[in-house]
């Protein structure tokens, strides 16, 4: 069976695969959010032909985000958090290969080598091998913390905080902060360490760790941060960590959560560049015309931000996996909009939309000392970000200005009377008045 898919080097550039070549099998290497978006996205644009989607884990492709919120305070099961069930990838007539873990991609007979010994052959191959929590070590009689990024470490983790006890969290970022909300509300007394001297440091403007760090206290959080774990020594069944106040903690179990690394290494074993994270253009393409990546494992040149990021969020691996399959169905599009996130702990929600930068102007929008209010941030009078506390009206505006790249004055972003979505109806109709 001939597929109709056109080779992706058609559009110019040399390829190994020979232009016009049918290409009659896609693998995509990571089962995770956007493995799954991309094999369905195949489809959607008319690729017929086979469509082999491997993951080292047993797991179908599942929601990640929920893991440290609704997974681990047993609001949601292991079926809820899901992308698609089993049947929608039959239906689809994509191949699903579970606990299936690639160990090394031949670039010369494009073959992908898998850990049980058999190798795929490929016409066209998509890496979605995401990320991995970056490592952490306590001195030099290390005791490995958990860390929650997978679906089995949050099954383990639900089961030991069910049984109570205490627990230590190193890191102040959005998993560790949202396992401390979760841990609480489950009666779990959290001590937070965090090394930065706020919560959020690298994310988030100084109102909203401010916000984050009283509601912590607020439940009861021991939160402590300018402070390090200098050792942990496991001692009459308990883990006593020190830290660099020479403070002592007593806990039952350790997580840590200082951010994710790039699952980059088969490529870069293959002799794809990487630069903390595999280095693709606008349309995911890598240097090798028959390999696309996407997702947490890429660093990308962004279409909208332009420049190099790295991005971890849903939204992104969703929409560079639609964009890499548009790529290998030759109708490469950059489709490229605001990157946005959100996160919840206890009863708030913290959205942001854009990707501020060093030397923007950040502008109070509301009380922080409220539940209520956001940070608009601006640069050269046009706004480019926006992180909101409990206003999804904000954001939802703010995800429509920063994508239109509307103009705004420090007043108007800090004006309570002057709703975001009003000036983004100013900023339409300016713009329609010059088309």
């Amino acid at each position: 069976m001939g597929g109709p898919l056109p080779d992706a080097a058609a559009d110019g550039v040399a390829g190994h695969h020979p232009t016009g070549a049918p290409v009659k099998t896609v693998v995509i290497v990571g089962a995770g959010q956007a493995g799954s978006e991309l094999a369905v996205a195949l489809r959607q644009n008319g690729f017929s032909d086979r469509i082999l989607l491997v993951g080292a884990e047993p797991h179908l492709p599942y929601q990640r985000p929920p893991l440290s919120k609704a997974f681990l305070h047993g609001k949601v099961d292991q079926v809820a958090l899901r992308i698609r069930a089993l049947d929608a990838y039959t239906n689809a007539g994509i191949e699903v290969e579970l606990d299936t873990a690639a160990v090394g991609i031949d670039r010369r007979t494009r073959s992908v080598a898998l850990a049980d010994g058999r190798t795929l052959r490929y016409d066209k191959l998509a890496l979605t091998t995401g990320g991995s929590p970056r490592p952490l070590r306590f001195g030099s009689g290390h005791v490995p913390g958990r860390t929650l990024h997978h679906l089995d470490d949050a099954i383990a983790l639900r089961q030991e905080l069910q049984s109570g006890g205490t627990l230590l969290i190193v890191g102040g970022g959005f998993i560790g902060l949202e396992t401390a909300a979760a841990a609480t509300d489950m009666g779990i007394a959290v001590t937070l360490v965090e090394a930065q001297p706020r919560v959020l440091a690298r994310t988030c403007p100084p109102a909203v760790s401010a916000f984050v760090d009283r509601e912590h206290r607020n439940h009861g959080v021991d939160l402590r941060t300018g402070v390090s774990v200098r050792s942990v020594a496991r001692r009459d069944g308990a883990l006593l960590a020190e830290l660099s106040d020479d403070t002592v903690v007593r806990a039952d179990l350790i997580l840590t959560g200082v951010g994710i690394a790039p699952n980059d290494t088969l490529a870069a074993t293959a002799g794809l560049a990487v630069d903390d994270g595999v280095l693709v253009d606008a349309v995911a393409r890598t240097a090798d015309p028959d390999i696309v990546a996407a997702g947490d494992c890429t660093r990308q040149w962004h279409g909208f931000l332009g420049r190099s990021v790295r991005l971890e969020s849903v939204q992104n691996a969703t929409d560079q996996a639609r964009i890499a399959a548009r790529t290998l169905c030759g109708k490469p599009t950059e489709r490229f909009t605001a990157p946005w996130f959100w996160s919840d702990q206890y009863d708030h929600k913290i959205q942001m939309a854009g990707l501020p930068q060093t030397g923007d102007t950040d502008v109070v929008r509301g009380d922080p000392s409220s539940n209520s209010f956001s940070v608009v941030y601006l640069r050269n009078g046009i706004i480019t970000g926006l992180h909101a506390v409990n206003r999804p009206r904000d954001f939802t505006a703010a995800r429509q200005l920063v994508t239109a790249r509307a103009a705004m004055t420090g007043d108007e972003a800090a004006s309570e009377d002057l709703p975001l979505s009003e000036l983004m109806k100013r900023h339409q109709s300016t713009a329609e008045r010059r088309a």
